[in-house]
C-alpha cells in the first residue's frame, strides 16, 4: 500500500509540475550553466542502469557548452529521455548521448537502437497519459515526455522524436544558450 501511494504521489506531482510549467506558475531558474557537465553527470547516473541492463550507454560531448537555464528542470528533462531509451532497448543495444553547439544554441540528442517509435504514435507521445502500442508493456505513466516538453519550452526551447527507417529512436532537444523570460 505504501508503495502504491508512492507511485500515485510521484504522479501527481509530475501531473502538477507539468501544468505549472506549462502554464508559467513554475519558470525555470535562470543561472549560467555548463550543459555538457550536466550531460555527463546524468549519463553517470545511468550507467549502471544501462550495463545491469547489457546496454552501452554512450557519450558525445563537448567539454563545455555554457546556457542560461534551471539545473533542476534540464536534469528531470534528460533524465526522461534517458530512462525511456534505456527502457526500450533490448540487451545488446546502445544509447547514445550527445550535444552539440548550434546557430540558435544548443542541441541535446538521445538516440537509442530500441524499438522505436510507430509512424502513427509520432504525432502523438507528447501527449500526456499518451502511451504507443508497442509502449505498453513497459511499465510507466505516459508523462514523462509530456513533461520533457513543457520544460523544453519553458527555457524557450523544443523537443522532436523521430524513429529512423533504420530503428531505433532520437529525440532532440533545442535550447537557446541565452534565453529571457
Amino acid at each position: 500500500a505504501i508503495e502504491e501511494c508512492d507511485r500515485l504521489l510521484g504522479l501527481i506531482e509530475t501531473m502538477l509540475m507539468i501544468s505549472r510549467t506549462e502554464a508559467g506558475v513554475e519558470t525555470p531558474r535562470r543561472e549560467r550553466l555548463d550543459l555538457a557537465a550536466l550531460l555527463r553527470e546524468s549519463s553517470e547516473l545511468f550507467a549502471t542502469a544501462a550495463e545491469d541492463n547489457g546496454l552501452a550507454l554512450e557519450t558525445n560531448l563537448p567539454e563545455k557548452l555554457e546556457i542560461s537555464g534551471d539545473p533542476r528542470m534540464l536534469r528531470r528533462l534528460i533524465a526522461n529521455l534517458l530512462d525511456n531509451a534505456l527502457k526500450y532497448t533490448p540487451a545488446g543495444g546502445a544509447v547514445t548521448l550527445a550535444l552539440a553547439a548550434r546557430q540558435a544554441g544548443a542541441e541535446v540528442t538521445v538516440r537509442d537502437t530500441g524499438l522505436g517509435i510507430a509512424a502513427g504514435d509520432l504525432p502523438r507521445i507528447f501527449e500526456r497519459f499518451y502511451r504507443g502500442d508497442r509502449s505498453r508493456s513497459v511499465p510507466g505513466t505516459g508523462l514523462g515526455l509530456s513533461l520533457a516538453r513543457a520544460i523544453a519550452r519553458a527555457h524557450g526551447g523544443e523537443i522532436v522524436a523521430e524513429s529512423p527507417p533504420e530503428g531505433g529512436s532520437l529525440f532532440r532537444v533545442t535550447l537557446p544558450t541565452n534565453h529571457k523570460t
